[in-house]
């Protein structure tokens, strides 16, 4: 089976819970343990180069390098693992609520206001890698692995919601040196339609001024952005518009025709729709959550 078929995923609404954590070291030649798991597992070379195989895929983690490893996989190892190795592992189990359908695309950075599927979305972690953020692990994992063993109120708790933020920054890094080595080619598309909409959240949508801002045909910016995103361009710009409405709401004394006449709706009825459709309620009922002067 395919390594793809064995990303380690995790989703925006629950932390993974943290099971064991430790780091070894071999002095002779290492044979990784055959083995198939009901968690999850991270592993992080900091010296040496360990070999593991999934489901019959081989991995060489050399320095400085993670691999995660999935549930349910079967992993195992030859004596190819380097004299002198030495790694962390984390052992963790990812938690999902079945009863929720999760998207597989993360809210766009300039739709970061809450919605009610604001959370309803899942990652895959990068697999195997590394980047200039690994260099900073060695440390990190050490007082991972320090406050591990201290006994205190929460501690695991305290320890999950840690390493998922380390698990968060990974990703992150990874987003960032792959947006790095595809700059100026087609997922630019999104950002380029994201700087178009955000200029003119407050005007009626113009597929025809897009198309001449990005210039390309419409259409394929449309199927395009859909498939970046999972939203298309006027899910988008709906959005922006109705996070702007929340904008003036905290920010100004506006009443909702004001807010309606100032981000282009010329009937403030049809707004009020558009605002429920979004949020689940309408912008009177939203407007008396805040506290204000």
């Amino acid at each position: 089976m395919h390594a793809k078929d064995f990303s380690v995923s995790l989703t925006a609404d629950r932390f993974p819970l943290v099971r064991d954590i430790g780091a070894n070291h071999t002095e002779g030649t290492y044979t990784h343990h055959d083995r198939v798991l009901d968690f999850d597992v991270f592993l992080f070379v900091t010296k040496g180069r360990m070999q593991v195989i999934e489901e019959g895929t081989e991995y060489f983690v050399g320095e400085m390098e993670h691999l995660f490893l999935k549930k349910g996989g079967h992993h195992w190892g030859l004596p190819l693992t380097l004299p002198g190795t030495t790694w962390y592992w984390v052992h963790f189990n990812s938690v999902v609520d079945e009863r929720v359908s999760y998207s597989d695309y993360c809210p766009m950075p300039e739709l970061d206001y809450y919605f009610p599927d604001q959370y309803q979305y899942r990652f895959a972690m990068p697999k195997h890698g590394t980047s200039a953020f690994h260099l900073t692990l060695p440390n990190r994992l050490q007082r991972l692995l320090e406050d591990y063993g201290k006994q205190k109120d929460n501690g695991m708790t305290l320890i999950s919601l840690q390493v998922y933020q380390l698990f968060l920054e990974l990703r992150q890094a990874e987003l960032s040196r792959i947006a790095k080595k595809t700059a100026g080619k087609t997922d630019t598309v999104a950002g380029r339609v994201m700087e178009y909409l955000t200029k003119h959240m407050e005007e009626d949508f113009s597929s025809k001024q897009l198309s001449d801002f990005v210039n390309m045909n419409y259409s394929y910016l449309s199927a395009t952005f859909k498939k970046l995103t999972g939203q298309s361009i006027i899910e988008a710009h709906t959005k922006l518009r109705m996070n702007r409405a929340i904008h003036l709401m905290r920010s100004t004394p506006l009443n909702v025709s004001e807010i309606s006449e100032r981000l282009g709706y010329r009937n403030p009825f049809y707004f009020s729709r558009v605002f429920k459709k979004v949020f689940g309620e309408p912008p009177s009922t939203y407007m008396s959550h805040f506290y204000k002067p």
